[in-house]
């Protein structure tokens, strides 16, 4: 081929790499060779162009040349430029003749092949030959044969040699594969009957053992109760896993739950400060089968307590119940409260300090807790054994478990008995400071008191009635004073109220019979009026020289009518307040602590 003939390439036309020219390669080369994009405008560029520079400013820092290849190629010189239609049909005669080389080519190959197939099978091979062959060369002429080349021994010695390294060291192989599969195998085989060993022993100890709902390749533990709510009836079944060592073990949000709060808490608080705490007690440091079996059916059972007592104090709001995300807050008054949550588990060496009146308040607040979430379930027990109600359009909403208002009604009912108590245990040293004699009497929660208890539905439903307690007092001058302390959370009453009988001479006071108070500063205050006429009657009968006047809390004296008294019973204690008609009055207060000094002793007192 001559060197003036046009050269063509089949192959397709190089592109460029496009990293050359892609946005942040140009950025960067900018950079490099001229610095910030600050420091360039357009009237820097345009002078630039303007004196004629021929240095790239994008692709290197060098004149732009062209090699003497590129050159000659791209710009050849005048009147050697040959006419482009030349060119093209130079081209493709060029191409064509290079085809029908290749297209000789392949003919022959295929003459060769029919050729020799046409040895052993006549027709097939003459089917595929081209006529010149056929007319120039018989059918079946051109034949073949297997050449046996001639081993030699030493190289046969090698090839069996190593034919024979390659077996030895593929049966080492298999007998370790072989080893280390016995040896998984038997492990599998130990852990398997491992597993189902405590499989067989879960099941022995009256576990129910069934498959996952949701994973039914899975064996599963029903430790959950029957009569729970719904809410919590696919939560009952438990997953036993095969552990590393083939062990049963049970996930940790199973028995101790997702945040690791595993038990109910109740906590006394008074002024935000916790006085006392119930105890988590849970064998959680345990990995026995049966130990995390006995965590899991205790977790479920505090999950729902708390999940039950949060949706019936809901509806207890206007009640002094609270709830926030978490806890659940009862208020008692007087800046005392219960506060109830979950709680994770206490180490096995924290015990219940019984010394402390508040701890063993909040424990048997808990335990009061669980036992009612039990009766409720024996409640549903009973209820599902009877026949079902009438079908209905209308959906059965199940009512929220009484479990928080049987709790707040006691803990309010014993709040507002030890005021009482207080109250009337202050009144008592009020009066013997100043002289005089007064006692009382109580019985607290007295109708819950039953003399046979036949079953615990007995016990626990004389818990769920309203409270009541009983206070006797005795006043000076023969006064007697019934109190009968009711206490529920239901109408009519909402709350606690008073019943209070008096009985007396009927000469220093008219108002007798039963009286009503529905709170506890009106029953303090008719208390305080009680003792003040009580009192009155009391001057009465031990001093003839001292009137009552017109059935008041005012005494004049018989001698010396100028003489006056008046008395007062408030919180702070007994006062007596004397002078003289047109006199300065004058104040003596008996508060509890012994002054020496008796009511008497004022009276007789010949001078003010």
């Amino acid at each position: 081929m001559s060197s003036d003939q046009l050269l063509l390439s089949l192959k397709s036309w190089p592109e460029d790499d496009p990293e050359l020219k892609s946005v942040s390669s140009l950025i960067a080369r900018i950079q490099a060779q001229r610095g910030h994009f600050r420091d360039v405008d357009e009237s820097i560029l345009e002078s630039e162009i303007r004196e004629g520079k021929g240095t790239d400013a994008l692709f290197g820092d060098s004149p732009v040349e062209e090699n003497e290849e590129g050159a000659r190629n791209s710009a050849p010189a005048a009147g050697e430029e040959l006419d482009r239609v030349t060119q093209l049909k130079n081209a493709k005669e060029e191409i064509a003749a290079l085809v029908g080389h290749a297209r000789n080519e392949a003919f022959l190959g295929l003459d060769y092949v029919s050729l020799l197939v046409s040895l052993h099978s006549p027709e097939a091979g003459s089917l595929s030959m081209s006529p010149a062959l056929k007319e120039s060369v018989p059918v079946g002429s051109l034949g073949f044969d297997k050449v046996q080349r001639k081993a030699d021994p030493k190289s046969v010695k090698e090839d069996i040699a190593i034919s024979h390294a390659w077996k030895v060291e593929g049966l080492n192989s298999a007998a370790d594969t072989l080893m280390g599969a016995s040896k998984k195998l038997g492990d599998e085989v130990e852990k398997e009957a491992r597993y189902w060993e405590q499989i067989l022993a879960i099941r022995e100890d009256g576990w129910v053992v069934t498959r996952m709902p949701n994973e039914r390749r899975t064996l599963g533990v029903r430790f959950g109760f029957a009569e729970s709510a719904a809410e919590y009836k696919s939560k009952g079944v438990g997953a036993l896993r095969r552990g590393g060592d083939g062990g049963v073990v049970m996930d940790d949000a199973t028995t101790t739950g997702p945040h690791g709060k595993a038990m109910l808490r109740v906590r006394v608080l008074e002024n935000g400060e916790v006085k006392g705490s119930s105890v988590q007690s849970g064998n959680k440091r345990s990995g026995s089968v049966k130990d995390m079996i006995q965590r899991a059916r205790n977790f479920i059972y505090e999950d729902e307590l708390f999940f039950e007592i949060t949706r019936e104090a809901r509806l207890m709001a206007d009640l002094g119940v609270r709830t926030s995300e978490d806890a659940v807050t009862i208020d008692l008054g007087g800046g005392r409260s219960i506060a109830i949550d979950m709680a994770p588990l206490d180490d096995g060496d924290v015990v219940l300090d019984i010394h402390n009146p508040d701890s063993n308040l909040a424990q048997g607040v808990v335990m009061a807790f669980r036992i009612l979430l039990s009766y409720n379930h024996r409640m549903s027990l009973r209820k599902r054994s009877k026949p079902p109600p009438p079908l209905t359009q209308r959906k059965i909403v199940s009512p929220a478990l009484r479990m928080v208002a049987p709790i707040t009604t006691h803990l309010l009912h014993h709040q507002h008995q030890l005021n009482l108590q207080s109250l009337l245990g202050h009144l008592i040293k009020v009066v013997k400071s100043a002289g005089m004699s007064a006692a009382f009497v109580t019985k607290p929660r007295h109708n819950c008191l039953k003399p046979v208890i036949k079953n615990v539905e007995t016990a626990v439903e004389a818990f769920l009635e309203r409270i009541e307690s009983e206070a006797t007092v005795k006043l000076p001058g023969g006064w007697k004073v019934e109190i009968n302390m009711k206490t529920t959370l239901g109408y009519p009453l909402y709350g606690t109220g008073y019943i209070i009988g008096t009985s007396h001479d009927g000469v220093s006071a008219r108002l007798m019979g039963e009286n009503k108070f529905t709170s506890s500063q009106e029953m303090e205050m008719y208390l305080f009026w009680c003792l003040e006429r009580s009192i009155v009657n009391e001057v009465r009968y031990t001093n003839d020289k001292w009137e009552q006047i017109a059935q008041s809390n005012e005494m004049w004296s018989i001698d010396k009518s100028t003489r006056r008294i008046r008395i007062s019973v408030d919180k702070t204690g007994l006062s007596i307040i004397t002078g003289t008609t047109g006199g300065k009055d004058n104040r003596v207060v008996w508060d509890g602590s012994d002054t020496g000094r008796t009511l008497q002793d004022l009276l007789n007192q010949p001078e003010w």
